[in-house]
């Protein structure tokens, strides 16, 4: 009797636990977006020699700072360029993800599409970067909580 006793406590326990466990977590954090234009009036086909966005020219890259309030996954899209435009997310100097046209087919659909998870607080540049094309791009970031 003892022994229906105690598992039927635990299962109640069990049952209890499980259903405040998604209450004690709460909502995940909204979404975040921003939208803004890219601005680089100097192209720079340095980058053949140099690696994506790290064009020696000034003027060539157009860098944003972004911020992880959360842990997330960042997707960055640019877009609405003249020309060929790369695109880099740097972290501690060094490109963590990037995206560069690579053929004539490319160039034809310009966008270029780079991500990646992110920890709380952790810091990253997103660069926009005028590898020979107009002086504006349209860029588009998207943050969701993991």
């Amino acid at each position: 009797m003892r022994t229906r006793t105690a598992l039927g406590v635990s299962l109640a326990v069990v049952t209890v636990a499980g259903a405040m466990s998604p209450a004690v977590a709460g909502p995940k954090p909204a979404p975040i977006k921003k939208s803004y234009t890219a601005t680089a009036s100097n192209p720079s086909p340095t980058n053949i020699a140099d690696g994506v966005c790290f064009g020696r020219v000034p003027g060539s890259n157009h860098d944003t700072t972004f911020k992880a309030p959360f842990a997330g996954r960042l997707t960055v899209k640019m877009n609405g360029f003249q020309g060929d435009w790369d695109m880099a997310l740097v972290q501690d100097g060094t490109n963590s993800a990037e995206s560069a046209q690579a053929t004539e087919e490319d160039i034809s659909r310009p966008e270029e599409v780079a991500g990646f998870k992110l920890k709380k607080g952790v810091e990253v540049i997103i660069r926009a970067c005028n590898f020979s094309g107009g002086p504006t791009a349209s860029v588009t970031y998207t943050f969701t909580a993991l």
